[in-house]
This record gives structure tokens, C-alpha cells and sequence, in this order.
């Protein structure tokens, strides 16, 4: 069985050695055996089951958004969706750190444990502040089990084969690809916590298969350390530096121009400061410690790992644009019967399914040639994704269709170039470089998510009482009543039955009004989608300078399950 071959010693048990970990002597022939006992199946299947859970309480958040807030009653539902990833762009490294010292198993149970409790305080949520705690706690729990079911999978494979494992750890989230439909569904016929439920049930099956049948071996890094020994290692600074730095970074980018003006200290001062500790971050592992959160030796003797990094966080960008906006386009835009939003909402979850497990299978069958492939995948996902600023209230087919290829190319990307990052790494740093990826993913989510929010909300802000109150007027509606209508159907508590009472409101007034409520949507989230371009032709210039990797793809197995 393959080893970790670290010494006990303070110092070298974090320091990178000449091992089996990039030995391509092993050659594409050389297998460790593995023995695929009932025990071993068990533990597989309960980090798919992980994996999915740590998924699924985000993107029911997100497809049930509008039904969310509307139940908490808040205007600011975004920050479901942002403390979520950013809670886990923030603990992916600091966990990747910890299971690669410390172990996983019981990391990996405290995660299904909170995935469960997130579940449920999620589905018993009446007020943001409840709501957003559900979030957190949940992004921690998302962090771990992701990371430590990817990880976990990776390492007792050959690695040659790692494209196709993760392949079927990404085939795992099958069940809930109609999510979209399943809480069109429940808030149809009872109400939107019950996904929730769903969610909570899923993790605790996912909680015993881990408890009872996950065993990976000890990890040699602390062999002979005592607990203090351990303690002293870890890298606290670090930890600080990189979640204090990207919270306060998304904080701030997160109230620029939606909650206070963008030169306001209440968004300079998060902002300012985060870029500080984000910049600190990496002369601090390089130069301040002996034991980094972020060994150098997963960046050495090859380019792989860091662009691969680069290609997640892009993709991550435009992954949370289709995530967070082609939703509130369905809806918005086009027809507002449930069952007819969620048929439409199938293809773009399909399509990253199909993309990523696809793409992620043919990864062990390219003799190492992936940048082609990956260049093609980026312009997919650039050029769908742009086109997706041509929809309007008349076109939900053509708004579909460029969703769904759009989402094929996101999925071609964002899991395979994490696969690509595990392909290069050394054996001993999996955990870490998974998590690098997982919070490279989620980073730009988060980036992304405050960027498309702010453009988004500052458009429509701008564009939908102009809007409705010029078709209005052109309707037939008097002009000095044009206010008080605007205000009765988009202000609090408002709607059509409001407006109806205004003076001169008619049928046609209320229809036109509806259909330039539309047009404010189409025309303000098209602003988003021209902002994924610009992040798309960056992908595709990184996925051009991807090296070839066939030197790594050996036989070896890093670990064996006991």
C-alpha cells in the first residue's frame, strides 16, 4: 500500500519529500491492489451521499429564493446565498489543512452533523437572521463533506483513474438535478420548507454510512507529537488571514451600491481591509511560518495546480450567474405556472451534470491532452452565456437552450479542473488542494454573486419604475396618477389588486404595466449576463496555457481504506 512516508518530527512532517507521490517510474501499468469489500463499498456510497448533501441546501436556497424571502420577509434574500459560499470559500482551506494532519473521519462526521442541523434550522426559519445562521452553519458543513468526499475518493483510486471515480461522485447528485422543480412543487402544494426537510433526511443517511464505515488509516503527520505538539502547529495566522480577508473583502463588495454607496466607510473600510489581509495571506505562508496552512510544495515543479485554481474561480463566477440568475429570469420573464418554471429550470442542472461527469471521465482517457478540450469548454460557456443577454419576455425557448449549453460548458470546467489540480498534487496534500479548488469555486461565487447582485439590483432599482410608468401612461393611465400606481404595484405590500384601485388604472393599463415589468427584468439581467463574458474570455486564455499531464497519470494508489 502506498504511504505517506512523512517523518514524526515537528518540522518535516509538513515539509514535501521525494516519494511516490510524483514517481513516474511506477509507470501507467502499476496498480496497488484494492480490495472493494462490503465495508469499503458502504464508506463510498455514504461520500456521494456527503457530497450531494453539501450541495443540496444551496441550490434549494437558490431555486426557492423569492418563495424564501417573501416567507422571512426581506428584500436582501442574496445574503442566504452569500453567507453560504462565503463560509465555505472561507473553511475549505483551513479543513483541506486540518484532515490532512489530523485525519478525516471525525472531521467528516462533525460536517454531516451540521449539514443536518443546518437543514432543520432552515426549515423552521421565519426571519433572516435565522435564515442566514442556517447558511453558515451549513457552509461549514458544506466545506467539510465536499472537501473530504472528493479527497476521500481521489486517494484510494490509481490515479490514473481519478477522472472517472470523480466522475461518479459528481454522477451522485442524479436525484436532485430537477431541484428547481421539486420546490416549484412543494411551495405549489404545501410550502418550501419541506426541501429542506428532504435535505435533512438525505445528510443523516449520509451520517451513519460515514460513522459506521468510513475508516480511513491514520495519518503519519503527528506520529509521536503530543496534543499540545499538535496544537502549536497549526497554522492560526493563516486561518485568520485567509477567512478575515475574503469575508470582509465579499462584505464589503456585497453592501457596495446595494446597501450603502460604494464610497461610503461602511463598504471602503471592509473592502480596503480585506485586500490587505487577502495580500498578507500568501507572504505570510511563504515567509512566516514552518507549517503552512498552504504547503508551497503543492505549487512545485509544475504549473498545473495553480492555474487549474484560476479556471475554478472563473468558472465558479459564471457557475453562480446561472445558479442565482436564470431562475429569477424564468420566472420573471416568462410563465408563472410552477410546473411550467420548473420544466424549464431541468436543462441547465442536467447540463453541468452531463458536462462535468463527462468531461471528468474522458480526463483518464486523454493521454494528459486536456487543453484543447478545456479551451473549447471555456468558449462554450463565454459564448451561450453572453448570448443569454438576448432574451426577452417572447423568447423562453431560445433563453433555454443558451442556459443549457452554458451550463454544459460551466460543468466541463469547474469539476474537471479540480480534478486536474488532484491529478498534480502531491498524495500527502489531496485534502489541501481539494480545498484550495472547492475555495477557489466558491470565492468566485461569492465575488461573483456580489458583482452580479450589484449590477443587477442597480438596474433594476433604475430601469423598472420607468418602465412601468411609461407603458402605463401609454396604456392610457392619467399622468398625474402614474406615481401613485407605481407605487401601489411594486411598492410593500403592493401588487396588481392595489394598483387596479388606482385612479384610472384598466385592465389594459394593469396588462401593460405587466409586460414592462418584464421587459425591466430582461433588460436589466442582460447587464449580468454581458458581465460573464469578460470573466469567460479570462477562463479561456488560462485553459490555453494548461500543461500537458500525462506525466502524473501513474497507477499509484495514495491510501488504502482499512
Amino acid at each position: 500500500m502506498a504511504t505517506y512516508n512523512e517523518s514524526p518530527d515537528l518540522e518535516g512532517s509538513i515539509q514535501e519529500k521525494k516519494d511516490i507521490d510524483h514517481d513516474e517510474s511506477a509507470g501507467d501499468n502499476y496498480h496497488e491492489p484494492i480490495e472493494w469489500n462490503f465495508t469499503r463499498v458502504v464508506a463510498v456510497i455514504a461520500l456521494c451521499i456527503a457530497y450531494v448533501g453539501s450541495q443540496v441546501i444551496l441550490y434549494f436556497v437558490s431555486s426557492g429564493l423569492v418563495y424564501i424571502s417573501e416567507d422571512i420577509h426581506t428584500n436582501v434574500g442574496n445574503w442566504l446565498l452569500t453567507a453560504n459560499t462565503l463560509v465555505v470559500a472561507g473553511t475549505c482551506p483551513f479543513v483541506g489543512y486540518m484532515t490532512d494532519l489530523l485525519g478525516r473521519r471525525w472531521v467528516t462526521i462533525a460536517g454531516a452533523l451540521l449539514l443536518i442541523i443546518s437543514s432543520v434550522v432552515m426549515a423552521t426559519s421565519h426571519s433572516l437572521g435565522s435564515a442566514i445562521t442556517s447558511m453558515a452553519i451549513g457552509g461549514v458543513g458544506a466545506a467539510i463533506c465536499e472537501l473530504t468526499a472528493i479527497a476521500g475518493v481521489a486517494e484510494i483510486t490509481p490515479v490514473k483513474w481519478r477522472g472517472v471515480t470523480l466522475s461518479l461522485v459528481t454522477f451522485s447528485i442524479l436525484p436532485f438535478l430537477p431541484q428547481l422543480t421539486y420546490m416549484e412543487l412543494l411551495q405549489l402544494h404545501s410550502t418550501w420548507r419541506w426541501a429542506f426537510g428532504i435535505a435533512g433526511l438525505w445528510n443523516f443517511f449520509g451520517f451513519l454510512g460515514i460513522v459506521f464505515c468510513y475508516h480511513p488509516p491514520p495519518r503519519h503527520n503527528t506520529d509521536g507529537m503530543s496534543s499540545m505538539d499538535i496544537l502549536k502547529q497549526i497554522d492560526y495566522m493563516g486561518a485568520f488571514l485567509s477567512f478575515g480577508g475574503m469575508t470582509l473583502l465579499l462584505v464589503g463588495l456585497q453592501a457596495g451600491g446595494y446597501q450603502y454607496p460604494w464610497r461610503s466607510g461602511k463598504v471602503l473600510g471592509p473592502l480596503i481591509s480585506g485586500v490587505v489581509l487577502i495580500l498578507a495571506f500568501p507572504l505570510w505562508e511563504w515567509k512566516g511560518t514552518k507549517n503552512p496552512m498552504v504547503p508551497w510544495a503543492i505549487f512545485s515543479g509544475q504549473k498545473v495546480v495553480a492555474i487549474s485554481l484560476v479556471v475554478v474561480f472563473i468558472a465558479g463566477m459564471n457557475f453562480y450567474a446561472v445558479l442565482g440568475f436564470f431562475p429569477v429570469m424564468l420566472t420573471a420573464l416568462y410563465e408563472t405556472n410552477p410546473l411550467q418554471v420548473g420544466y424549464r429550470g431541468i436543462g441547465y442542472p442536467l447540463a453541468i451534470f452531463v458536462g462535468a461527469c463527462g468531461v471528468n471521465a474522458l480526463l483518464s482517457y486523454t493521454k494528459g491532452h486536456i487543453r484543447q478540450m478545456f479551451v473549447v469548454c471555456a468558449v462554450i460557456m463565454t459564448a451561450f452565456g453572453g448570448a443569454l443577454a438576448a432574451s426577452t419576455p417572447f423568447n423562453p425557448n431560445f433563453a433555454v437552450v443558451m442556459a443549457t449549453f452554458c451550463s454544459l460548458g460551466i460543468g466541463a470546467i469547474i469539476v474537471p479542473a479540480l480534478t486536474v489540480a488532484l491529478y498534480a498534487c502531491p498524495d500527502r496534500y489531496i485534502g489541501t488542494t481539494a480545498a484550495l479548488s472547492l475555495s477557489s469555486r466558491f470565492l468566485g461565487g461569492s465575488v461573483g454573486t456580489a458583482i452580479y447582485f450589484n449590477i443587477f439590483n442597480t438596474k433594476i432599482k433604475s430601469k423598472l419604475p420607468t418602465y412601468v410608468a411609461t407603458a402605463a401612461v401609454g396604456a392610457g393611465l392619467p399622468v398625474g396618477s402614474a406615481m401613485e400606481f407605481v407605487g401601489a404595484l411594486l411598492g410593500p405590500g403592493g401588487g396588481a389588486a392595489a394598483a387596479a384601485e388606482v385612479s384610472g388604472a384598466t385592465m389594459q393599463v394593469l396588462q401593460a404595466a405587466g409586460l414592462a415589468t418584464r421587459w425591466a427584468y430582461a433588460d436589466s439581467l442582460a447587464y449580468v449576463w454581458y458581465t460573464t463574458i469578460a470573466f469567460g474570455i479570462i477562463s479561456i486564455v488560462c485553459c490555453a496555457f494548461l500543461p500537458n499531464i500525462r506525466r502524473f497519470m501513474t497507477g499509484r494508489v495514495a491510501v488504502n481504506l482499512h
